[in-house]
């Protein structure tokens, strides 16, 4: 019995150990890639101070009316996100893609990701550039932010459209599992992830050079200090943003994806209802994933200019 014991227990050390061994090569792996893949990033766009701090920001197009994109959460690289949207957009019109702290080449911060200081520094960004009229295009959780941001500075918000973009109403702001988000990228397992897996990286079509480069600033972007602390504020910034509505004379287009209305039976209702005071407004839905502009940059290019023409 004793040595039954004991071989269980010679077992169970080793296991022990094996777990320690790969859980450490795991996590010396992820710093060694991180620190080679650091010396590859490729820069763009223009910088910017906001904060005494480093914000990234490109601009692309020539129009006379300016459209300003702001990412979804955990968007590694906003600007090679939206990149078969720009594309599109700046056809017709001057597309600016902000990069909020410890999004894409922008740098990181600590200071709290609350509502206000986060449309704040948006503001702040642009107001360094000089732009001062434009459209606000928001993919997902920056719906949310678009309501404080709106309500800050209507005099320079021309229209606004949504992305298949969030709303405070639509609850679960409470479970976005940063705990989780922050072991799995320090760890070094989430790269072990996207290797097995690459569309865990939400990447849309792109060169192969680009498409490097979005991996690239996605692996060192996921768990930033800001990306994090923003899935803790993110409940608080719901409830902030409530009660807030658009202006009734604000034009307002959403773009819906049918992957995220078809398992959520609120999804379009919250979106029409949200808009029912709007003087003019309109819902386009497309086939596709909440990603729509990396599948539907042509059409919503072509969507927004009859709006915007009407």
């Amino acid at each position: 019995m004793k040595k039954i014991i004991k071989f269980v227990g010679i077992i169970g050390l080793i296991v022990v150990i094996c777990v320690l061994l790969f859980f450490v090569g795991t996590f010396l792996n992820n710093k060694i890639q991180l620190n080679r893949e650091s010396k590859k990033i490729v820069s763009y766009g223009q910088k910017v101070t906001v904060d005494n701090k480093s914000m990234r920001v490109e601009i692309s197009g020539k129009g006379q009316q300016t459209v300003v994109l702001l990412p979804g959460y955990l968007t590694g690289t906003p600007v090679l996100d939206f990149k078969p949207l720009t594309e599109e957009l700046a056809k017709d019109y001057r597309v600016v893609v902000l990069e909020p702290f410890g999004y894409g080449l922008s740098e990181d911060t600590n200071k709290a990701r609350t509502v206000e200081n986060l449309t704040s520094e948006i503001h702040q960004g642009l107001e360094q550039l000089g732009i001062t009229h434009y459209t606000l295009m928001a993919h997902s959780i920056s719906g949310v932010y678009a309501l404080d941001y709106i309500k800050k500075y209507p005099k320079e918000v021309e229209s606004f459209v949504g992305i298949d973009s969030s709303l405070p109403s639509q609850g679960g702001a409470d479970d976005n599992q940063e705990g989780m988000i922050k072991f799995l990228s320090r760890s070094g397992i989430y790269r072990l992830f996207t290797k097995a897996a690459p569309e865990m990286l939400n990447a849309p079509q792109l060169d192969q050079p680009s498409l490097d480069q979005f991996k690239y600033l996605s692996l060192k972007n996921i768990g930033s200090e800001a990306t994090i602390n923003e899935g803790r504020e993110m409940a608080r910034n719901f409830e902030k943003t409530s009660n807030l509505i658009y202006p009734p004379d604000l034009p307002i287009l959403y773009f819906l994806a049918s992957e995220s209305i078809e398992p959520d039976e609120d999804w379009l209702p919250i979106h029409q209802k949200m808009i029912a005071n709007s003087q003019y407004s309109e819902i386009k839905i497309y086939e596709g994933s909440h990603y729509l502009h990396h599948t539907k940059a042509e059409e919503m290019a072509a969507d927004f200019t009859e709006f915007i023409a009407n």
